[in-house]
């Protein structure tokens, strides 16, 4: 990664933290619960810089900069208690339904933030966005009914090649003609050998057009087909209503993700190949890599395509938190949904040594999610068996 890819990584990281641990502190300080810390970073080593507020709140950054937390009081009932001002509560003492909104009020806002980007990315993208398409999936958005064909790569040497078609660019019509699906685009190619072909075409923002002519090859070699392609399939989403727009497509967005990795799991199943799940999952490593990309486009392109992962990455921050896991927001939930029903609370002992468990378990994930990252880029350049 360069340095401007670090430094964006870190800046998009820090405000998905922050606005999830405002979540918990604005929430916390509407309950009354005093408040010891909020930092950001995760507290491994001592902070690198921390400023103390006349109310006791310290301010703190830490070097682990992957995560971010707020420290409030009574929160772990086996420490000895701590002073605190007329005004202030420990956190066990406020009703169970406060402590409830205080924990899950970080996922809340992450939420909140995604659909607020989404809608101004779509509002950037003139409320009509590309998606591939990956897996069957019924939008919630208004969709095109005809679907769009994506070029993936372009052989040397082929007749798209020599057209000037690139990986990227989007195919609206042929002659004039679209098609409902991206298989009914290769069999008109197919009509066409040997005759001159008017490709309309966009790019994935669906900002820019342009048109070019290309001759479908007569005998194509073995699997390059008469264009010499490789083609997706999308579809695009077109918000006449533009004020649902955000909620609509965060919906899709969280839902069509699930549908996908569901089928990827199906798939490595089907094939005995894992690979296929583990290339579909990113930790910070693959979404440094992202980032990356993303900066790669340059201009209007990156900003439009920074916000839409930033929404991306907000909307599985908060649902991953939100998650029964111990040491996650959803593990505390479990807990406290326990006391609220039943009257009756867990001796906070074992629920720490539940979430000191937790926080091993998550750690060793992000270890191994790192490692497939890190294979991703090394694999091809390893030494062959």
């Amino acid at each position: 990664m360069g340095i401007l890819t670090i430094i964006v990584f870190l800046l998009v990281l820090s405000i998905l933290v922050l606005v999830h641990e405002f979540g918990h502190f604005i929430t916390a300080r509407w309950a009354g619960v005093g408040v010891e810390e909020f930092a950001m970073g995760l507290p491994f080593t001592k902070p690198i810089w921390t400023k103390k507020l006349k109310d006791g709140l310290k301010i703190s950054l830490y070097p682990v900069l992957f995560g971010g937390f707020v420290k409030l009081l009574g929160e772990d009932t086996t420490e000895i208690k701590k002073s605190k001002s007329k005004n202030q509560k420990y956190f066990y003492e406020v009703n169970v339904w406060k402590r409830i909104a205080i924990v899950v009020a970080g996922a809340f806002m992450n939420f909140v933030l995604a659909f607020a980007v989404f809608y101004l990315f779509l509002a950037l993208s003139g409320f009509k966005v590309l998606i591939p398409i990956l897996a069957e999936y019924k939008f919630i958005s208004p969709v095109d009914k005809n679907r769009a064909v994506i070029v993936t790569y372009v052989e040397d040497k082929a007749p798209a090649a020599a057209a000037g078609l690139r990986p990227g660019d989007v195919i609206l019509s042929a002659d004039n003609k679209v098609f409902a699906k991206f298989t009914d685009f290769q069999l008109y190619t197919k009509t066409k050998n040997g005759t001159p072909m008017r490709l309309q075409l966009t790019d994935t923002t669906l900002k820019e057009s342009k048109e070019l002519t290309v001759i479908p090859r007569v005998n194509p070699p073995v699997g390059q087909g008469p264009l010499g392609i490789g083609i997706g399939e999308g579809a695009v989403l077109d918000y006449k209503d533009v004020v649902p727009s955000g909620l609509q497509y965060g919906s899709d967005m969280f839902i069509y993700n699930f549908v996908v990795l569901r089928q990827l799991i199906g798939d490595a199943f089907k094939t005995k190949n894992a690979a296929l799940v583990t290339e579909g999952v990113s930790g910070p490593i693959g979404i440094g890599s992202a980032v990356g990309t993303i900066l790669s486009l340059g201009g209007w392109a990156a900003v439009i395509n920074m916000l839409n992962l930033i929404g991306l990455l907000g909307l599985s921050l908060g649902f991953m938190n939100i998650l029964p896991i111990p040491a996650m927001d959803g593990g505390r939930l479990v807990f406290l949904l326990f006391e609220a029903l039943t009257g009756r609370s867990i001796p906070s002992k074992y629920e720490s040594r539940v979430h000191q468990v937790g926080m091993i378990f998550l750690l060793g994930l992000m270890v191994l999610i790192s490692y497939f990252d890190v294979m991703k880029f090394l694999g091809p350049l390893l030494p062959k068996k």
